[in-house]
Parts: structure tokens; sequence; C-alpha cells
């Protein structure tokens, strides 16, 4: 098998509405869909998907709130991201780190989501 790149990641929430005020206004992901138990995102070439757990479709085995590390590449300095995070009371995790273990190495902040999945916003 040749795999080509990743379509979409999916992460479980307990409130869209939330999730939706992180995404859409704080990362300013557009909204792409949404349904009663799920809001699609558009994440650079991908799609993230913020789905319930009560969601009816397919599902991981044991879907699990805030269980998920997603990594996101930005075009911003960190520091204009620390003055944004601010002016959403966006409590920084961690950071600023030296990441190297990753393809992408750099400098990094950490937050978490309202479900408390955690986030990384790497300078690229």
């Amino acid at each position: 098998m040749r795999v080509k790149d990743v379509d979409q990641v999916v992460i479980t929430v307990d409130d869209l509405e939330a999730a939706r005020g992180f995404y859409h206004e704080v990362l300013d992901l557009p909204v792409l869909a949404e349904t009663e138990t799920k809001l699609l995102f558009q994440l650079g070439k991908q799609t993230l998907v913020c789905q319930l757990p009560t969601d009816t479709g397919l599902q991981p085995a044991h879907p699990t709130v805030g269980s998920t590390t997603l990594s996101i590449l930005v075009k911003d300095s960190l520091a204009t991201i620390e003055a944004h995070f601010a002016n959403y009371f966006i409590d920084i995790v961690a950071g600023p780190l030296d990441r190297q273990l990753t393809k992408h190495q750099g400098h990094s902040l950490l937050i978490n989501d309202p479900a408390g999945n955690l986030i990384e916003i790497k300078e690229s």
C-alpha cells in the first residue's frame, strides 16, 4: 500500500458550540458542514471533524472526549499567536517549546481545546 496523505482527522468533543467557538473563532478554521452530532472544519488540505461521542455513525471502539493530540502548523510567529490567545483568554499549557522530533522542527505552544484535547501550535 502507498499512502498518499491524510484526508481527515476526527476528534471527540462533548460540546459542538464550544468546539465551533474554539476552532472557527479562535483558530479561524472555516466551517465546511455540520449535523446534530458533528462539525467539519477545513484544516489546511485536510478536514478536521469534531464529533460527539453519541454520534451513531462509524466510531472508534471507545470514543473518549479530550483524548486527542493534534499538531497544527501556522504561518504566524509564536509571539503573535500568544497575543491572539490572550485576547480569547486561552491558557497556554506549555511553551514556547523547541520541538525537534517531528518532521516540521521548530518552536511551538500547547493549548487545550474546550473538550481537553491537546493542540500544538507550531511555527512553520
